[in-house]
């Protein structure tokens, strides 16, 4: 069974070219950002592993537009659903932007649950 916990990050109401609406739900999974990569095996290298990823974060936060926005986190987007009008009735607890869920997937069964 796989399981990946994720939020709502938005959804929107389009018009397909029949005429009819359709609502598009994106999911996103929250991932720690990757951190510079060193190599080397001597004491230097060591000691730039363990400086560099406090300090190159420090320093971004002190960028005036880019402090705000650093988190130590990236959003990787998992699951887009296109869905009618009915189908998004039938989806169940209704999902707005800002939602935990979690998706289920087991024996090529998918399962969307509101956490």
């Amino acid at each position: 069974m796989i399981t990946i916990k994720g939020y709502v990050v938005s959804k929107t109401l389009v018009t397909d070219p029949t005429g009819s609406k359709m609502i598009a739900i994106q999911i996103v999974e929250e991932r720690e950002t990757p951190g510079p990569v060193i190599t080397g095996t001597d004491e230097t290298s060591q000691m730039m592993r363990d400086v560099m990823p406090p300090l190159v974060q420090q320093l971004l936060r002190s960028m005036p537009m880019v402090g705000p926005l650093m988190s130590g986190k990236v959003p990787i987007p998992r699951l887009l659903i296109w869905l009618n009008e009915d189908e998004a009735e039938a989806l169940g607890p209704k999902l707005d932007v800002g939602d935990a869920v979690e998706i289920r997937i087991d024996n090529g069964k998918m399962e969307l649950v509101k956490i």
